[in-house]
């Protein structure tokens, strides 16, 4: 693989005439709403994908949504996050689906706002894993635009959303999910902790620059992103395939500037108001 730099380039222009490779209509799909998510670029994705790969890492995993639309072409994965409850939540979907689908009906027949408001505030530290599965689920599937926000006491702080009828529990897709992730390894760690080897494929989702990064008490600064790009030099001179995505702003174009780097439009998903979704100029970068 070169690490040649090579100019910023259209993709509109560069892949007008490229054929979108198949996309997977896997029965699994994302379980929880994630800002930030990339349902919106996952055909531009999966146009830049190698032809083949090894083993698929996901450090800031998130919602999901490009490996489980890749699913068929994964043989083995590494999804990782330094949102514990988020991992906790995925672990529970892979090894107790039935246990965390009768905590999610309870939670549908309980639901209103005394309730939402009851559960958000005293959850907080459930030692019961499928439980706290169940909560994570619950509160996602029904705050304010599917936000997941913590203060710093790295308590979830967000409000309840608007919703008539909240999708709480999704039996069909939580049973599709676990079969999808037994192909899995899932981890709490930093994006810094992964190994991946030749030939292995590593899809980086940070929270972009100058955006929202509060998914967690740490947040997510200009630091955090220098430590990222070096970790993704280090993984593509291993012989690893390295793609990013990330704002269109200069410090991530200075610090990708060796890599190469595709402009693409994408759906900021956190906006005042719910149902807007305002486009955005983004970056996939990659590191082959």
């Amino acid at each position: 693989m070169s690490s040649q730099a090579e100019p910023l380039e259209d993709l509109n222009r560069v892949l007008k005439q490229t054929p979108i490779p198949y996309l997977d209509r896997a029965r699994a799909y994302p379980f929880v709403k994630w800002a930030g998510g990339k349902r919106s670029l996952i055909p531009e994705i999966v146009k830049v994908l190698p032809p083949q790969f090894g083993r698929y890492y996901e450090p800031f995993v998130g919602g999901g949504a490009v490996f489980f639309s890749i699913d068929s072409r994964i043989q083995s994965a590494y999804l990782s996050d330094i949102n514990v409850e988020l991992m906790i939540t995925y672990k529970v979907i892979e090894t107790n689906p039935d246990k965390l689908i009768d905590e999610l009906v309870v939670h549908s027949k309980k639901h209103n706002k005394p309730h939402y408001l009851s559960v958000r505030k005293n959850g907080h530290g459930e030692a019961d894993q499928v439980r706290l599965a169940a909560r994570f689920i619950y509160l996602n599937r029904t705050c304010y635009n599917g936000l997941y926000r913590v203060n710093k006491q790295r308590k979830f702080n967000v409000p309840m959303g608007s919703y008539k009828k909240p999708r709480i529990c999704d039996e069909d897709n939580i049973r599709a999910t676990s079969e999808v992730l037994k192909k899995a390894t899932i981890r709490f760690h930093s994006f810094e902790d992964i190994e991946p080897g030749e030939n292995d494929l590593v899809y980086c989702d940070p929270p972009y620059h100058e955006t929202f990064d509060g998914y967690t008490d740490r947040g997510f600064d200009e630091n955090h992103h220098r430590d990222l790009r070096e970790a993704c030099v280090r993984w593509r001179n291993d012989g690893a395939y390295v793609i990013v995505s990330n704002n269109d702003t200069s410090l991530i174009r200075s610090l990708y500037k060796n890599f190469r780097l595709i402009k693409v439009q994408g759906a900021r998903n956190i906006s005042c108001k719910g149902d807007e979704r305002e486009k955005a100029s983004e970056l996939l970068i990659l590191g082959y």
